[in-house]
């Protein structure tokens, strides 16, 4: 009798272990689009500028860290200064509400909006990281540290 109940044992560990890990990765993908984020583009064409000069044109498909992408419509600023402090992230921004982001530092960043304001703020951690279209159907991942600016390109720009 000993010797069925180790394959059954076995079996039911194994089911466990793949129940377990089945809800695991459905919880470990993106948050669900709420209605207000279905509004805001995604998939923004952009005029990428590196800081060693490589320019490029790019379709920046969202913001996060260097393990995964936090979101495709928005990226959480702060106040200059904060951004090594992600709680006090005070704002979260349309990425399609913005024209450019320029002088970029280890700390903020210079956002100009479409409706012409500018204003220096601070990325938090989890979201400095680019998530740009590759040609193969992928990610590049590109810190924004080293980035000197991202121009975003619209279908009324000429």
């Amino acid at each position: 009798m000993r010797i069925f109940l180790l394959p059954v044992r076995l079996a039911v560990l194994a089911a466990a272990v793949t129940a377990i890990g089945a809800v695991g990765a459905a919880n470990s993908g993106a948050p669900p689009t709420s209605g207000e984020e279905k509004v805001h583009r995604s998939s923004l064409t952009a005029k990428l500028t590196l800081l060693n000069g490589e320019e490029r044109t790019v379709l920046l498909e969202g913001v996060g860290c260097t393990s995964s992408m936090c979101s495709r419509v928005t990226i959480n600023s702060g106040k200059p200064g904060n951004s090594g402090r992600p709680s006090e992230a005070v704002a979260r921004i349309w990425l399609d509400s913005i024209s450019a982001i320029k002088d970029v530092s280890k700390d903020d960043a210079l956002f100009v909006f479409r409706d012409g304001t500018q204003r220096r703020l601070s990325v938090v951690p989890l979201n400095r990281v680019l998530y740009i279209k590759s040609h193969r159907g992928g990610y590049q991942k590109i810190d924004l540290a080293t980035v000197r600016s991202l121009e975003f390109i619209t279908s009324t720009s000429k």
